[in-house]
Protein backbone atom coordinates (compact mmCIF):
# COMPACT_ATOMS: atom_id res chain seq x y z
CA UNK A 1 0.00 0.00 0.00
CA UNK A 2 2.78 2.56 1.11
CA UNK A 3 3.97 2.22 -2.97
CA UNK A 4 0.70 2.93 -4.16
CA UNK A 5 -1.18 4.84 -1.52
CA UNK A 6 -0.83 8.36 -4.11
CA UNK A 7 -1.99 6.12 -6.83
CA UNK A 8 -5.22 4.71 -4.90
CA UNK A 9 -6.18 8.08 -3.34
CA UNK A 10 -6.12 9.74 -7.00
CA UNK A 11 -8.34 6.77 -8.40
CA UNK A 12 -10.87 7.35 -5.87
CA UNK A 13 -10.71 10.69 -6.61
CA UNK A 14 -11.02 10.12 -10.39
CA UNK A 15 -13.53 7.32 -10.58
CA UNK A 16 -16.26 9.94 -7.76
CA UNK A 17 -15.39 12.80 -10.23
CA UNK A 18 -16.43 10.37 -13.30
CA UNK A 19 -19.43 9.14 -11.84
CA UNK A 20 -21.06 12.54 -11.82
CA UNK A 21 -19.96 13.22 -15.43
CA UNK A 22 -23.15 10.34 -15.82
CA UNK A 23 -25.18 13.17 -15.42
CA UNK A 24 -24.41 14.15 -18.80
CA UNK A 25 -26.05 11.00 -20.43
CA UNK A 26 -28.38 10.82 -17.89
CA UNK A 27 -29.89 13.62 -19.49
CA UNK A 28 -29.64 12.57 -22.60
CA UNK A 29 -31.52 9.48 -22.36
CA UNK A 30 -34.13 11.26 -20.85
CA UNK A 31 -33.59 14.14 -23.35
CA UNK A 32 -34.35 16.95 -20.42
CA UNK A 33 -32.47 17.99 -17.27
CA UNK A 34 -32.31 14.60 -15.24
CA UNK A 35 -33.51 15.89 -12.24
CA UNK A 36 -34.80 12.49 -11.17
CA UNK A 37 -30.69 11.09 -10.88
CA UNK A 38 -28.79 14.61 -10.14
CA UNK A 39 -28.61 13.66 -6.28
CA UNK A 40 -27.46 9.95 -6.70
CA UNK A 41 -24.63 11.38 -9.37
CA UNK A 42 -23.43 13.69 -6.96
CA UNK A 43 -24.07 12.08 -3.60
CA UNK A 44 -20.67 10.04 -3.38
CA UNK A 45 -18.81 13.78 -3.21
CA UNK A 46 -19.66 14.00 0.78
CA UNK A 47 -18.10 10.80 1.35
CA UNK A 48 -15.07 11.85 -0.99
CA UNK A 49 -14.41 14.82 1.14
CA UNK A 50 -14.38 12.49 4.22
CA UNK A 51 -12.14 9.99 2.60
CA UNK A 52 -9.90 12.60 1.56
CA UNK A 53 -9.28 14.24 5.16
CA UNK A 54 -8.77 10.74 6.08
CA UNK A 55 -6.12 9.68 3.64
CA UNK A 56 -4.20 13.09 4.65
CA UNK A 57 -4.39 11.70 8.13
CA UNK A 58 -4.13 7.99 7.83
CA UNK A 59 -1.50 5.93 6.00
CA UNK A 60 -2.64 2.28 7.41
CA UNK A 61 -3.64 -0.01 4.81
CA UNK A 62 -5.78 -1.92 6.85
CA UNK A 63 -8.00 1.22 7.09
CA UNK A 64 -7.27 2.96 3.90
CA UNK A 65 -7.34 -0.13 1.62
CA UNK A 66 -10.89 -1.16 3.26
CA UNK A 67 -12.26 2.24 3.02
CA UNK A 68 -11.49 2.71 -1.03
CA UNK A 69 -13.09 -0.49 -1.92
CA UNK A 70 -15.84 1.07 0.14
CA UNK A 71 -15.97 3.93 -1.94
CA UNK A 72 -16.06 2.17 -5.21
CA UNK A 73 -18.72 0.06 -3.94
CA UNK A 74 -21.12 3.23 -2.84
CA UNK A 75 -20.09 4.58 -6.21
CA UNK A 76 -21.44 1.68 -7.62
CA UNK A 77 -24.50 1.52 -5.73
CA UNK A 78 -25.32 5.18 -6.40
CA UNK A 79 -24.79 4.23 -9.95
CA UNK A 80 -27.43 1.76 -9.44
CA UNK A 81 -29.56 3.99 -7.88
CA UNK A 82 -29.10 6.29 -10.52
CA UNK A 83 -30.43 3.38 -12.90
CA UNK A 84 -33.76 3.29 -11.15
CA UNK A 85 -34.82 6.31 -12.31
CA UNK A 86 -33.57 5.87 -16.44
CA UNK A 87 -36.07 5.23 -18.71
CA UNK A 88 -33.83 2.94 -20.56
CA UNK A 89 -32.05 1.13 -18.62
CA UNK A 90 -30.27 -1.60 -21.72
CA UNK A 91 -26.84 1.20 -21.06
CA UNK A 92 -26.73 -0.38 -17.55
CA UNK A 93 -24.22 -3.17 -18.52
CA UNK A 94 -21.22 -0.59 -20.08
CA UNK A 95 -21.33 1.33 -17.18
CA UNK A 96 -20.83 -2.12 -15.04
CA UNK A 97 -17.84 -3.27 -17.16
CA UNK A 98 -16.49 0.69 -16.65
CA UNK A 99 -16.66 -0.56 -12.63
CA UNK A 100 -14.24 -3.10 -12.87
CA UNK A 101 -11.82 -0.65 -14.14
CA UNK A 102 -12.46 1.02 -11.35
CA UNK A 103 -11.79 -2.09 -8.79
CA UNK A 104 -8.72 -2.81 -11.00
CA UNK A 105 -7.13 0.52 -10.54
CA UNK A 106 -7.79 0.09 -6.27
CA UNK A 107 -6.79 -3.78 -6.69
CA UNK A 108 -2.89 -2.27 -7.00
CA UNK A 109 -2.70 -1.37 -3.38
CA UNK A 110 -4.42 -4.34 -1.79
CA UNK A 111 -3.53 -7.97 -1.41
CA UNK A 112 -4.66 -10.52 -3.80
CA UNK A 113 -7.78 -12.31 -0.87
CA UNK A 114 -8.84 -8.44 -0.32
CA UNK A 115 -9.28 -7.67 -4.16
CA UNK A 116 -11.16 -10.85 -5.13
CA UNK A 117 -13.04 -10.29 -1.90
CA UNK A 118 -13.94 -7.20 -2.82
CA UNK A 119 -14.36 -7.32 -6.85
CA UNK A 120 -16.69 -10.74 -6.05
CA UNK A 121 -19.15 -8.26 -4.38
CA UNK A 122 -19.42 -6.21 -7.86
CA UNK A 123 -21.50 -9.32 -9.22
CA UNK A 124 -23.38 -9.60 -6.39
CA UNK A 125 -24.39 -6.21 -6.53
CA UNK A 126 -26.12 -6.62 -10.46
CA UNK A 127 -27.61 -9.82 -8.89
CA UNK A 128 -29.07 -7.96 -6.02
CA UNK A 129 -29.97 -4.55 -8.04
CA UNK A 130 -31.53 -6.16 -10.67
CA UNK A 131 -34.41 -7.16 -8.16
CA UNK A 132 -35.45 -3.96 -8.51
CA UNK A 133 -33.77 -2.78 -11.21
CA UNK A 134 -35.30 -5.21 -13.64
CA UNK A 135 -32.30 -5.26 -16.07
CA UNK A 136 -33.28 -5.91 -19.72
CA UNK A 137 -29.75 -7.56 -20.69
CA UNK A 138 -29.10 -9.30 -17.34
CA UNK A 139 -27.52 -12.44 -18.68
CA UNK A 140 -25.31 -10.16 -21.00
CA UNK A 141 -24.43 -8.48 -18.10
CA UNK A 142 -23.41 -11.81 -15.73
CA UNK A 143 -22.05 -13.25 -18.80
CA UNK A 144 -19.83 -9.96 -19.85
CA UNK A 145 -19.02 -9.31 -15.76
CA UNK A 146 -17.64 -12.78 -14.43
CA UNK A 147 -15.32 -13.13 -17.04
CA UNK A 148 -13.82 -9.31 -16.66
CA UNK A 149 -13.87 -10.31 -13.00
CA UNK A 150 -11.92 -13.04 -13.50
CA UNK A 151 -8.87 -11.66 -15.40
CA UNK A 152 -8.54 -8.70 -13.08
CA UNK A 153 -8.38 -10.37 -10.18
CA UNK A 154 -5.43 -12.71 -12.14
CA UNK A 155 -3.73 -9.21 -13.11
CA UNK A 156 -3.59 -8.27 -9.36
CA UNK A 157 -2.24 -11.65 -8.61
CA UNK A 158 0.19 -11.21 -11.16
CA UNK A 159 0.83 -7.47 -10.37
CA UNK A 160 0.95 -8.57 -6.92
CA UNK A 161 3.80 -10.81 -7.33
CA UNK A 162 5.86 -7.95 -9.88
CA UNK A 163 5.11 -5.25 -6.92
CA UNK A 164 6.55 -7.86 -4.20
CA UNK A 165 9.37 -8.24 -6.42
CA UNK A 166 10.08 -4.43 -6.76
CA UNK A 167 9.64 -4.03 -3.48
CA UNK A 168 12.31 -6.64 -1.83
CA UNK A 169 14.74 -5.37 -4.63
CA UNK A 170 13.71 -1.78 -3.04
CA UNK A 171 14.43 -2.80 0.20
CA UNK A 172 17.41 -4.62 -1.20
CA UNK A 173 19.26 -1.21 -2.40
CA UNK A 174 18.23 0.89 0.48
CA UNK A 175 20.12 -1.66 2.74
CA UNK A 176 23.07 -1.20 0.22
CA UNK A 177 23.14 2.51 0.38
CA UNK A 178 23.06 2.77 4.03
CA UNK A 179 24.83 0.26 5.19
CA UNK A 180 28.19 -0.70 6.14
CA UNK A 181 28.84 -4.31 4.07
CA UNK A 182 31.97 -5.16 6.38
CA UNK A 183 30.36 -4.75 9.74
CA UNK A 184 26.56 -4.65 9.05
CA UNK A 185 25.96 -1.23 10.96
CA UNK A 186 25.22 1.87 9.52
CA UNK A 187 27.32 3.98 6.85
CA UNK A 188 27.15 7.86 6.24
CA UNK A 189 24.31 8.00 3.99
CA UNK A 190 22.15 7.07 6.88
CA UNK A 191 22.07 10.24 8.13
CA UNK A 192 19.64 11.72 5.54
CA UNK A 193 17.35 9.42 6.79
CA UNK A 194 17.59 10.99 10.15
CA UNK A 195 17.57 14.54 9.88
CA UNK A 196 14.93 16.71 8.71
CA UNK A 197 14.07 18.56 5.65
CA UNK A 198 17.21 21.01 5.72
CA UNK A 199 19.35 18.62 6.21
CA UNK A 200 21.24 19.79 9.70
CA UNK A 201 19.09 18.59 12.27
CA UNK A 202 18.10 15.65 13.56
CA UNK A 203 14.54 14.79 13.18
CA UNK A 204 14.03 14.37 17.02
CA UNK A 205 11.83 16.50 19.47
CA UNK A 206 13.27 19.55 21.05
CA UNK A 207 12.42 17.99 24.36
CA UNK A 208 14.47 14.91 23.95
CA UNK A 209 17.72 14.65 25.03
CA UNK A 210 20.66 13.32 22.44
CA UNK A 211 23.82 12.03 23.20
CA UNK A 212 26.29 11.64 20.11
CA UNK A 213 29.21 9.13 20.78
CA UNK A 214 32.35 9.61 18.72
CA UNK A 215 34.14 5.51 19.51
CA UNK A 216 37.72 5.37 18.20
CA UNK A 217 39.97 2.08 18.25
CA UNK A 218 43.93 3.01 19.77
CA UNK A 219 46.47 2.32 17.89
CA UNK A 220 44.85 0.79 15.21
CA UNK A 221 47.80 1.68 12.55
CA UNK A 222 49.48 -0.72 14.75
CA UNK A 223 47.10 -4.00 14.17
CA UNK A 224 47.09 -3.16 10.50
CA UNK A 225 51.46 -2.62 9.97
CA UNK A 226 51.57 -5.84 12.49
CA UNK A 227 49.12 -8.69 11.86
CA UNK A 228 47.85 -6.89 7.92
CA UNK A 229 44.72 -5.69 6.89
CA UNK A 230 42.65 -8.84 6.93
CA UNK A 231 43.12 -8.97 11.29
CA UNK A 232 42.75 -5.25 10.91
CA UNK A 233 39.32 -5.95 9.41
CA UNK A 234 38.26 -8.48 12.05
CA UNK A 235 39.48 -6.17 14.69
CA UNK A 236 36.43 -3.39 13.12
CA UNK A 237 33.53 -6.24 13.11
CA UNK A 238 34.49 -7.12 16.48
CA UNK A 239 34.52 -3.59 17.50
CA UNK A 240 31.04 -3.07 15.64
CA UNK A 241 29.54 -6.25 17.09
CA UNK A 242 30.50 -5.13 21.11
CA UNK A 243 28.75 -1.82 20.51
CA UNK A 244 25.63 -3.57 18.97
CA UNK A 245 25.73 -5.63 21.86
CA UNK A 246 26.27 -2.41 24.43
CA UNK A 247 23.87 0.22 23.52
CA UNK A 248 19.82 0.27 22.73
CA UNK A 249 17.74 -0.87 19.49
CA UNK A 250 16.61 2.27 19.39
CA UNK A 251 20.59 3.89 19.70
CA UNK A 252 22.06 4.56 15.85
CA UNK A 253 25.39 3.15 15.13
CA UNK A 254 27.36 4.83 12.15
CA UNK A 255 30.42 3.65 10.77
CA UNK A 256 31.96 7.18 10.15
CA UNK A 257 35.06 6.06 8.17
CA UNK A 258 37.78 3.65 8.67
CA UNK A 259 38.29 2.67 12.59
CA UNK A 260 35.97 5.68 13.78
CA UNK A 261 32.05 4.85 14.90
CA UNK A 262 29.28 7.52 15.43
CA UNK A 263 26.51 6.22 18.26
CA UNK A 264 23.13 8.34 18.34
CA UNK A 265 21.73 8.04 21.56
CA UNK A 266 17.77 9.50 21.31
CA UNK A 267 16.20 9.65 24.95
CA UNK A 268 19.45 9.77 26.94
CA UNK A 269 20.46 11.84 29.61
CA UNK A 270 24.11 13.04 29.84
CA UNK A 271 24.70 10.63 33.22
CA UNK A 272 23.16 7.98 31.02
CA UNK A 273 24.91 8.31 27.82
CA UNK A 274 28.26 8.44 30.11
CA UNK A 275 27.93 4.95 31.57
CA UNK A 276 26.73 3.46 28.29
CA UNK A 277 30.04 4.85 26.72
CA UNK A 278 32.06 3.56 29.66
CA UNK A 279 29.83 0.03 29.43
CA UNK A 280 31.52 0.00 25.69
CA UNK A 281 34.56 0.86 26.57
CA UNK A 282 34.94 -1.73 29.26
CA UNK A 283 33.30 -4.13 27.42
CA UNK A 284 35.85 -3.76 24.67
CA UNK A 285 38.92 -4.02 27.19
CA UNK A 286 37.12 -6.77 28.97
CA UNK A 287 35.98 -8.97 26.33
CA UNK A 288 36.98 -12.57 25.91
CA UNK A 289 36.92 -12.33 21.98
CA UNK A 290 39.59 -9.32 22.18
CA UNK A 291 42.64 -11.44 20.26
CA UNK A 292 44.49 -8.28 20.24
CA UNK A 293 43.96 -6.46 23.58
CA UNK A 294 42.42 -3.50 21.35
CA UNK A 295 41.14 -0.60 23.20
CA UNK A 296 38.76 2.32 22.44
CA UNK A 297 38.48 5.97 23.58
CA UNK A 298 35.44 7.79 23.24
CA UNK A 299 33.99 11.22 22.96
CA UNK A 300 30.76 12.35 24.45
CA UNK A 301 28.76 15.60 23.75
CA UNK A 302 24.94 16.13 24.28
CA UNK A 303 23.38 17.50 20.34
CA UNK A 304 21.63 20.89 21.45
CA UNK A 305 19.35 20.77 18.41
CA UNK A 306 20.69 22.64 16.06
CA UNK A 307 23.36 21.04 13.54
CA UNK A 308 23.62 17.72 13.88
CA UNK A 309 27.22 17.78 12.60
CA UNK A 310 28.10 20.14 15.39
CA UNK A 311 27.47 17.72 17.98
CA UNK A 312 29.84 15.14 16.28
CA UNK A 313 32.33 17.82 16.01
CA UNK A 314 32.17 18.60 19.97
CA UNK A 315 32.27 14.95 20.58
CA UNK A 316 35.50 14.27 18.00
CA UNK A 317 37.07 17.01 20.16
CA UNK A 318 36.75 14.89 23.13
CA UNK A 319 37.80 11.90 21.51
CA UNK A 320 41.06 13.83 20.53
CA UNK A 321 41.44 14.80 24.07
CA UNK A 322 41.22 11.11 25.34
CA UNK A 323 43.31 9.94 22.78
CA UNK A 324 45.97 12.63 24.37
CA UNK A 325 45.39 11.71 27.93
CA UNK A 326 46.48 8.40 27.57
CA UNK A 327 43.73 6.14 25.34
CA UNK A 328 41.35 3.80 26.55
CA UNK A 329 39.38 6.50 28.32
CA UNK A 330 35.35 8.26 27.96
CA UNK A 331 35.87 12.08 27.87
CA UNK A 332 32.20 14.46 28.25
CA UNK A 333 32.88 17.39 25.87
CA UNK A 334 31.25 19.16 28.60
CA UNK A 335 33.32 18.27 31.11
CA UNK A 336 36.77 18.63 29.11
CA UNK A 337 37.56 21.19 31.53
CA UNK A 338 37.13 19.03 34.78
CA UNK A 339 39.65 16.75 36.38
CA UNK A 340 37.75 13.88 37.28
CA UNK A 341 38.89 10.83 39.34
CA UNK A 342 37.26 7.69 37.65
CA UNK A 343 38.40 6.60 34.16
CA UNK A 344 35.88 8.72 32.45
CA UNK A 345 36.27 11.95 32.03
CA UNK A 346 40.09 12.13 33.44
CA UNK A 347 42.76 13.92 31.36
Amino acid sequence: YDYYAKFNTWSVIVATLAQVTYFVSDCQLFDRIAWETLLPRVFMLFPLAIFILISRRVNDYRIMVPLSYLMIHGIMWCTIWAIYYLPIKQHASEGFIIMHLMFFAIGYSASFVTSTIAHSLVIANIIVSHQFNHYENFDLMLSLGIPCMVAVCAVNFIMGKVYLDHYNTKNQLETLITMDPLTQVFNRNKIDDIVTNDGKRLAYSSDIDVAVMVIDIDLFKNINDTYGHEEGDRVIVFIADTIKESVRSIDIIIRWGGEEFVVILPGCSPENARNQAEKIRSAVENSPDNKRNVTVSIGLSMYKHDNFLHAVTDADKALYAAKESGRNKVIFHENMGENYGTKSDRA
